[in-house]
């Protein structure tokens, strides 16, 4: 296989499987919050990139010694203490400590849920089919920042357009009920 066509293929299912997931919808609402569209999807981008290229490497050893259920509990977790962090704060707040804050937890967040997630096992099944990963890997960040460049374009449009008070209570309690989801999600499959 050539290595365009190894590229093309993780990027398409990578990107495939990122639309509309845990974590699109995430850098989508930190990137609301924070309205650092770029600086969050690099962000984010840096997450999934640590993640993936853990899996990749070693990801049969950290599978052994690390529970991924509970790192993925963990991740809901952030979700729902930065959400109603951010619900119960007030515009007046140190605005560079609210950005900072939200970039730490938004990669700790995007960190923790790509452990174990669909992607990663997409990772492990085209690195079965083809045998280059670092292909593999380049298409899958392709495919991820495709999916989460819409995601914070769409964050952007929506923020732009309503009262930035509304915008910020909707997307905190948009996090808690997502990130409560997601400790459900994980609770029962531990």
């Amino acid at each position: 296989m050539s290595s365009e066509f190894v590229i093309v293929s993780s990027l398409i299912v990578v990107f495939l499987a990122e639309i509309g997931d845990k974590t699109m919808l995430s850098t989508l609402l930190f990137a609301i919050n924070t309205r650092k569209y770029v600086l969050v999807l690099l962000t984010s981008t840096l997450a999934f990139i640590l993640a993936n290229i853990i899996v990749v490497i070693a990801g049969s050893l950290v599978r052994g010694v690390i529970n991924l259920d509970l790192l993925q509990l963990t991740g809901s977790l952030i979700f729902i203490v930065v959400g109603f962090w951010i619900f119960l704060s007030r515009e007046e707040l140190n605005v560079d400590f609210n950005i900072k804050l939200n970039i730490v937890a938004c990669f700790t967040s995007i960190f923790l849920m790509e452990i174990g997630d669909k992607t990663q096992l997409a990772f492990f099944s085209l690195t079965l089919l083809y045998v280059n990963p670092i292909y593999i890997l380049l298409g899958g960040i392709l495919g991820y920042v495709i999916a989460n460049t819409l995601g914070v374009f769409i964050a952007k449009i929506i923020s732009g357009r309503v009262d930035w008070g509304k915008v910020r209570r909707v997307s905190a309690i948009i996090m808690i009920i997502f990130g409560v989801y997601l400790t459900l999600i994980s609770v029962i499959r531990w």
